[in-house]
């Protein structure tokens, strides 16, 4: 499925509140050991714009834009893009390493507690796909120099003219959103004979391998 090219204003999107979901079912025995069993592959991050619509300089007009994307994308049917505030940008970092014979690296963010906390590479590491990059900013070197003829595909795909040598490091920076859906069917809305004075919640989640 091929997700519009349009987002919601930035003043919903920076009100919005929310962030990483993982899901995580807990087994404890008699003896009080528990046994954690991951039940999603990936993360899921989801977000709630209720507060930022009614905060709004411009609640009406705001409340307008979402009720037209509610409409249009038919509640929880159809994902569009959104920026997470919190978390939309990448810098110099490493999506692949050269073979001399693959062209094609998808675009990834790696999330490592170990080079974070510690400086040195961690055994627990979080490798993210980055599949709504937003093409204006993505910025692609190879072995740190700008990288030679390549395209940015659908999906996040950097595909490169020449294999890229081997053991060269590609590494990008630039900006990137999620696809996400509206998790609701219902817009539950107030409105008084001027303006609009509450929506008790409006939330959004990621969604997985639809770009």
């Amino acid at each position: 499925m091929t997700i519009a090219d349009y987002r919601l204003p930035e003043t919903i999107e920076r009100g919005a509140h929310g962030g990483p979901d993982f899901k995580t079912v807990i087994q404890e025995s008699i003896s009080g050991k528990e046994q954690r069993i991951i039940l999603w592959a990936r993360c899921r991050a989801s977000y709630d714009i209720a507060y930022s619509v009614l905060k709004s300089d411009d609640p009406a007009g705001n409340y307008i834009k979402v009720l037209t994307l509610f409409y249009g994308h038919q509640g929880k049917a159809y994902p569009f893009r959104f920026k997470a505030w919190n978390d939309y940008q990448a810098n110099s970092e490493q999506f692949g390493v050269g073979d001399g014979t693959t062209t094609a690296f998808q675009l990834t963010k790696t999330y490592d507690p170990g080079q974070v906390l510690l400086g040195t590479p961690g055994a627990r590491v979080y490798v993210r796909n980055i599949v709504l990059p937003v093409a204006s900013s993505v910025l692609v070197f190879d072995n740190g120099a700008p990288a030679g003829s390549h395209t940015l595909g659908a999906g996040g795909v950097i595909t490169f003219a020449t294999a890229p040598v081997s053991s060269h490091k590609l590494t990008w920076t630039g900006e990137f959103d999620l696809p996400v859906r509206f998790d609701t069917d219902h817009l539950p809305v107030v409105m008084n004979e001027a303006d609009l004075v509450g929506i008790s919640t409006i939330p959004l989640r990621e969604v997985i391998g639809e770009f």
